[in-house]
């Protein structure tokens, strides 16, 4: 995230340790408003990639971003 933030100018601020746990609800409604985009991928051809780079994801539910 650093490397993010550095290349963008911004700042990153972190939070204690104790609240950095699973993540589960935010990664399943973020699947969810890809679902309502028909944003749908057969589950054999489905991966899961640990330490996905947040800017490298295609988000196509943010309609101010076109």
């Amino acid at each position: 995230m650093g490397e993010m933030v550095k290349q963008r100018g911004g700042a990153l601020y972190a939070t204690d340790d104790r609240y950095c746990v699973d993540n589960g609800a935010m990664i399943a409604y973020a699947g969810l408003l890809a679902f309502m985009e028909g944003d749908v991928t057969a589950m054999k051809d489905t991966t899961c990639t640990q330490r996905y780079r947040t800017d490298d994801v295609l988000v196509t539910w943010r309609k101010d971003k076109e």
